[in-house]
């Protein structure tokens, strides 16, 4: 048998131009397989996760106070001995037994670092062998008399080279009578063109090009990098797709146990729990996960009134039931673990218990679940026999289980050319190289040893190479490859994601190997070797890149057109309104498109998108300060809590509604939020009690039928709701006080001095008998602010509004009226991009209902979700 071997042939096809029998191509990994094979010494692999929690039991058995790493070993263990492990392995791999050198009087100290390595070696438990191990046993294992079955070894970079210990161990293969040569490649470069786009659309439409435009039979297509945009443009030219994936941990099936073990520690975070609800392949079935994240929608915590709700429905599904109903409710919250009550690992395996049943129980269904619970049965395996398990360390521990993954949304196709994975690994002669993603080939050699520690070793006969060493035999190793084609395209992008991307130090080692021409300098060739798309196309539509053309036909040119403003549609009597709210009302009389869409078409957020969060979130959770504060005071025939009695309701209601701010780094944000809330609502109780106003009932329910004139007919809407606060004041008038929160008091206040608070009119037509509300005392009051704003003096100073109440509400009837009218006549508006396109002098929305006084309202395009859909946001594809 012949064996190629060099240092970066690990991922090299065997064979390409010349394959034959017996000839295998290897790196030092699959290399050490090979010989363990032929040597008998083969063993189970065992995962890197396992090895390290073997390391961390051996420094715990030598830790003490004065350990050098003691003080890192308790704050971080996992990460000190995932460090240390390290370490060891490097050591190992480059020939250390363990051993270190006698101190000598003329030399210094062993470091604390290779005493720590050495009493490790040393210590009680068992360590499971890794490469690094298998290579140093090959040392012993060559001398035995084992035929190897090897003829040949060639070695595609120069014997000296390699490490030392690979040294030594092809110097024991040639004394077994291996007979070993060297490989050596045309001294020729390639000729060098550096395609220089901006972003990497430009560079794949360049490159699919490239391909389709030549023979690909001596071809080689080097990817470094995610192929999924490259694939892309290569279908459109119906060549196959080279499906390379980049790695990530953002995929479905390796989020699921991270997610899992996020959300089981007290505080939650809802944020997370709603990815875990709404992530594909969730352990928790769909129905129990609407109601839950229906739950979160309502109230961004979980224990309160929305959570226990859905908790009953879940229990009266008759597909779901108390058995699962229970189930959640522990699991996310009664038995919700507390990091400051050590939690063991046993503990923490009980918990996941149920996740690794659901994943058990969905393997029939979907394949990649048995992945997932193999992962999950490692991390329990990891964390089992450990007394405490903190967050930390079991996020470490995780980590270590689930690295990122690389697979490719287009699975690779058989091609014509060669695929490779660095141009290091080309060791047979081709034509061309097309080289994707060349910034991201370079790999990162970091320095772990002091000087000193590399003395020491060298004493007992450990010689560890030097980053400078590696880099530099990748840097050799790459342009040997080079050599091997006349034709290399290297390409490169400038940004991605709007950031700029990095080169590839080994670009400046290719463009020192071109000859000089005129350039002198490495600078000057680069810019000579370097073209970017626009200087692709010459005269008459002549493309042409690296030797090879194509005729480009012109295309006329197509600027996208922005969707129309408003949509001319039949009349429509499904889009009469039949019940609506003021949240609707307003959506109606801003922007009928986003009215249609979401109440008509159903189209909504996804659930997991809508949990309240930032101010949304806190406005919940003020309000609901408010309403339980109400619900006990009233009993009492009180009027206004005691300061004890707020921050009481605050700190109780806090995990059920704003968990948020109970996460780690949010204490300073909280201290702040609760001394804020504290204080606006003791102001809030004391102004109502100042004006005289007694608060009856907190989220009062409506109900009243709105007669509209629509088309010279008459239209009943069910108008329906529920108003924050609503009490009586001294005269027995019916009083109304929405509670918001907002970073601002500006627009409410404007709202009021305008005479245009629409949602006060409306909770006091409601509440009221008559076609028209009367004048009653109503009020919004600023949450974050501690202030009223309020036409009226029980709220403390009043606003001059510009108009009073029974104004307001016919102006707004009249503007029902005429958008309702508009709608069912097939006239759906976009109000925002109309007024865009209204031509200079043609009058706007809000000109022309003054003029036949409507109420004009604003569309509250800020918080629409459908700006891509009527152009808002300039997306227009």
């Amino acid at each position: 048998m012949k064996i190629e071997f060099g240092w970066h042939l690990d991922r090299a096809p065997w064979a390409y131009t010349q394959p034959g029998l017996n000839r295998i191509r290897v790196g030092r990994k699959n290399f050490t397989a090979l010989l363990q094979t032929r040597l008998g010494i083969t063993r189970p692999d065992t995962g890197h996760a396992e090895r390290v929690s073997q390391y961390l039991e051996r420094l715990q058995s030598i830790d003490s106070p004065d350990a050098w790493f003691h003080k890192s070993f308790q704050v971080d263990p996992w990460s000190t001995a995932q460090e240390l492990l390290a370490a060891r392995d490097d050591a190992v791999a480059n020939g250390w037994n363990g051993l270190l050198p006698a101190e000598q009087a003329d030399s210094e100290p062993l470091s604390p670092l290779l005493r720590t390595l050495e009493a490790a070696e040393k210590a009680p438990g068992r360590l499971a062998p890794s490469l690094a191990d298998d290579i140093a046993e090959l040392l012993t294992a060559l001398d035995s008399p084992l035929p190897l079955g090897i003829d040949e070894l060639i070695l595609q970079h120069p014997e000296h080279s390699f490490p030392q210990i690979w040294q030594v161990i092809i110097g024991k293969l040639r004394s077994r009578g291996v007979r070993i040569s060297e490989s050596f490649s045309a001294a020729t470069p390639p000729k060098l063109t550096i395609l220089t786009a901006e972003t990497e659309w430009n560079a794949a439409e360049a490159a699919a090009r490239w391909l389709a435009s030549g023979e690909n039979a001596s071809t080689a297509v080097v990817c470094s990098d995610s192929s999924a945009l490259l694939d892309s443009y290569l279908s459109g030219h119906g060549l196959p797709a080279v499906g390379v994936g980049a790695p990530s941990v953002w995929r479905p099936q390796d989020q699921l146990i991270p997610l899992f073990f996020e959300v089981i520690w007290s505080p939650v975070n809802v944020q997370l729990l709603s990815e875990l609800l709404s992530l594909p392949g969730s352990p928790i079935r769909r129905g129990a996960a609407r109601h839950l994240l229906g739950a979160l929608k309502a109230e961004p915590g979980i224990g309160g009134d929305a959570w226990a709700a859905a908790i009953a429905d879940i229990e009266g599904d008759e597909k779901l039931g108390p058995d699962v109903a229970g189930v959640l409710d522990n699991v996310f919250n009664t038995g919700l673990l507390v990091e400051e009550e050590n939690v063991s690992g046993n503990h923490l395996a009980e918990r996941a218990e149920w996740l690794a049943a659901r994943l058990r129980a969905r393997v029939s269904m979907d394949a990649t679940a048995a992945a997932t619970a193999s992962l999950l049965q490692r991390i329990l395996a990891l964390i089992k026999h450990l007394p405490r398990v903190s967050r930390r360390d079991l996020r470490r521990i995780i980590a270590a289980v689930i690295t990122p993954s690389a697979g490719s949304l287009v699975s690779a196709e058989a091609s014509p050319w060669l695929r490779l994975g660095h141009l290091a690994e080309l060791t047979d002669d081709v034509d061309q190289v097309l080289w994707w993603g060349f910034q991201g080939a370079s790999a990162l050699h970091h320095r772990r040893w002091d000087a000193h520690d590399v003395a020491a070793l060298a004493r007992v006969g450990v010689l560890l190479p030097a980053p400078e060493e590696l880099s530099a035999l990748e840097v050799r190793q790459t342009l040997a490859g080079s050599t091997r084609t006349r034709n290399l395209v290297l390409v490169q992008i400038q940004q991605r994601d709007g950031e700029r991307v990095a080169g590839n130090p080994l670009l400046e080692a290719l463009v020192a190997a071109q000859s000089n021409g005129q350039a002198e300098t490495v600078a000057a060739r680069l810019a000579a070797l370097t073209v970017v798309p626009e200087q692709l196309i010459g005269g008459k539509g002549r493309w042409s890149l690296a030797g090879r053309q194509a005729q480009l036909a012109p295309v006329a040119q197509h600027r996208p057109l922005a969707p129309r403003p408003v949509h001319e549609v039949a009349p429509n009597p499904m889009l009469i309104p039949k019940r609506i709210s003021y949240t609707q009302l307003s959506t109606l009389l801003g922007c009928s498109f986003a009215w249609a869409l979401k109440h008509k078409a159903h189209l909504k957020a996804p659930d997991a998108a809508g949990v309240p969060a930032g101010n949304q979130m806190l406005g919940i959770f003020a309000h609901k300060v408010v309403e339980v504060l109400h619900g006990e005071l009233r009993p009492l025939h009180r009027s206004v809590p005691e300061a004890a009695e707020v921050s009481a309701v605050v700190g109780r209601l806090l995990p059920q509604l704003a968990s948020e701010l109970l996460l780690p780094g949010q204490l300073h944000r909280l201290a702040g939020v609760r001394a804020t809330i504290e204080a606006t609502v003791m102001m809030f109780f004391q102004q109502l009690q100042r004006g005289g106003v007694v608060l009856q009932e907190m989220e009062k329910e409506f109900g009243k039928d709105l007669t509209l004139t629509v088309a010279g007919s008459g239209l009943t809407v069910s108008v329906e709701g529920r108003a924050d606060a609503v009490g009586i004041d001294a005269h027995g008038r019916t009083t109304v006080v929405d509670l918001k929160w907002s970073n601002t008091e500006r627009y409410l206040r404007e709202d009021v001095q305008r005479g245009e608070a629409l949602q006060l009119a409306l909770y006091q037509w409601a509440l009221n008998d008559g076609d028209v509300p009367p004048d009653f005392p109503a009020a919004y009051f600023l949450l974050k602010q501690g202030t009223f704003a309020s036409a009226h003096p029980e709220f403390g100073a009043a606003l001059q509004p510009a108009q009073d109440t029974p104004e307001l509400w016919r102006r707004a009837v009249r503007a029902v009226e005429f958008t309702v009218e508009e709608v069912l006549a097939g006239r759906i508006t976009a109000a925002q991009p109309a007024e865009d396109a209204l031509v200079d002098g043609e009058p706007g929305a809000a000109g022309l209902a003054a003029e036949n006084e409507r109420l004009h309202r604003k569309p509250n395009c800020r918080y629409c979700h459908f700006g891509t859909l009527c152009g808002l946001k300039g997306d227009y594809s």
